[in-house]
């Protein structure tokens, strides 16, 4: 099942170029639109809807139940980060994946309190098994996400952006396909 998964998302990605995905669950309740916007530290007033997905300069949410999805278009950067992972915190499952321009993977989650990362490539001279302590919540993912690394002895075994994409959705249950980006769904305009 996990490969038929990452082979979907390997596809998708073909089809993207740089962009910032987030997935973000209250542990209770729902968390809607109007509440995440709020949690960025901007006014719901400025949500704009949008049918198009690929508007550039502009966070797009997507409602589904019960939290939230995000699609940013534009080079993800630390800043843009930092804004999207305000909607993270106590009471929230929070799971980030973006690709720059330059190909480069991120992957961010946080569990309340707990957090853990990835970055693709990482630092040429620490090998990977070094790095995977910073994966918090993700350590069960340890294997899987070291066969998207290259090491001394073999080159990677499956594409690291598609591995995290498809540990966002084993974990949230919220799969990222052309159905859910074409979807009817607020905008945010950001600029930065």
């Amino acid at each position: 099942m996990f490969d038929e998964i990452v082979a979907r998302y390997r596809d998708l990605l073909n089809d993207l170029d740089t962009f910032a995905y987030t997935v973000t669950l209250p542990d209770s309740g729902t968390l809607l639109i109007e509440d995440a916007v709020r949690r960025l530290g901007f006014d719901p007033l400025t949500l704009k809807g949008y049918e198009d997905r690929h508007i550039p300069g502009s966070l797009h949410l997507y409602q589904v139940d019960p939290g939230i999805v995000t699609l940013d278009w534009t080079n993800p950067g630390e800043e843009r980060q930092e804004i999207s992972n305000r909607l993270s915190g106590v009471g929230f499952r929070h799971w980030y994946v973006s690709v720059d321009i330059e190909g480069n993977t991120s992957m961010y989650v946080r569990y309340g309190e707990i957090e853990g990362d990835l970055d693709h490539p990482g630092p040429i001279d620490i090998p990977f098994d070094q790095r995977s302590e910073r994966l918090g919540p993700l350590s069960g993912y340890r294997e899987l996400l070291a066969a998207g690394y290259d090491s001394e002895v073999a080159e990677a075994e499956i594409d690291i952006t598609a591995a995290c994409l498809t540990v966002v959705e084993l974990e949230s249950g919220v799969r990222l396909d052309n159905e859910l980006m074409d979807t009817p769904h607020a905008t945010l305009p950001i600029v930065s």
